[in-house]
C-alpha cells in the first residue's frame, strides 16, 4: 500500500483523535472500575472500526465507487458518536454500583447493530455495482450498433441514406436495458444488423429496405416488452 499524502493525513487525522481522546479520558478523574474499562474498550474500538471503514470506503478506485462508500462511512461514524457518548456515560457513572456486565451487554448490541448495518449497506452496494456494470453493458450494447448503423449511411446510396437515418434514431432513443427474456429478439436484431451490413455492401436496395423495415419493427417490440418487464 503506497503511503500517499492523503493516506498520511487520513493516518494522522486518526492519531489526533485517539490521542485527543485518551487524554480526556485518563485527565479527567473517572472512578477506574468495571464500567470505566467497559467503556473506554468499547469507545476506542468504535474510534478503530470508524477509521477502518473509512479508509476501505475511500480507497476504492473510482470517484463513483468511492461515492458508494459514503453510506458506509455514515454508518461507521453514527455508531461512533454513539458508542462514545454511551462509553463517557459508564465511564462517568462507573461510581455508582451497578454490575458492569450490563455495560457489556448495551455495547455489544451497539457493535452487533453497526455490524449488521455495515453488511447491509455493503451488500446493496455490490448490488447496486452489479446493476450499473450491467445497465454500461447495455449503454454499449445499443451505442456500438447504433454507431455501425450510422457508419453504413456513409456507404450508402442517397435514396437509402434516410432508412438508414431512421434507423440510427430509432436505435438511439431504444430502451438500453435487458433481461434474459429479451435474449430472443436480441439475437434476431444482432442477425439483422449483420445481413444490413452486407446488404449496404452489396448495395442490394430492396434488401437495405427490407432489413431497415424489419429493424424497426424488432426495436418496436423489443421496447413494448422492456416496458412490460419493470
Amino acid at each position: 500500500m503506497k503511503l500517499t499524502k492523503n493516506r498520511g493525513l487520513f493516518f494522522a487525522s486518526i492519531f489526533i483523535i485517539l490521542a485527543v481522546f485518551n487524554v480526556v479520558v485518563f485527565v479527567i478523574p473517572f472512578n477506574k472500575g468495571g464500567g470505566f474499562w467497559s467503556g473506554y474498550g468499547f469507545s476506542m474500538l468504535a474510534i478503530l472500526l470508524s477509521a477502518a471503514v473509512s479508509f476501505y470506503a475511500f480507497d476504492r478506485e473510482g470517484l463513483k465507487s468511492k461515492f458508494y462508500g459514503v453510506p458506509l462511512i455514515s454508518v461507521a461514524w453514527f455508531y461512533l458518536v454513539i458508542q462514545v457518548i454511551v462509553g463517557l456515560i459508564e465511564m462517568g457513572l462507573d461510581f455508582i454500583p451497578i454490575p458492569f456486565q450490563f455495560g457489556i451487554a448495551l455495547n455489544t448490541i451497539l457493535l452487533g447493530a453497526c455490524l449488521i448495518g455495515l453488511i447491509t449497506v455493503e451488500v446493496g452496494k455490490e448490488e447496486i455495482e452489479r446493476i450499473d456494470a450491467q445497465v454500461k453493458e447495455k449503454v454499449f450494447y445499443i451505442k456500438s450498433l447504433q454507431a455501425d448503423v450510422e457508419s453504413l449511411t456513409g456507404r450508402a446510396s442517397d435514396d437509402m441514406k434516410k432508412l438508414l437515418k431512421d434507423l440510427a434514431e430509432t436505435i438511439r432513443y431504444s430502451d438500453p436495458m435487458s433481461s434474459p427474456q429479451l435474449s430472443a429478439i436480441e439475437n434476431k436484431i444482432e442477425a439483422k444488423a449483420a445481413g444490413l451490413t452486407e446488404a449496404v455492401g452489396n448495395a442490394d436496395g430492396g434488401g437495405i429496405k427490407a432489413l431497415c423495415n424489419e429493424l424497426q419493427q424488432l426495436f418496436a417490440e423489443r421496447n413494448r416488452k422492456c416496458k412490460i418487464l419493470k
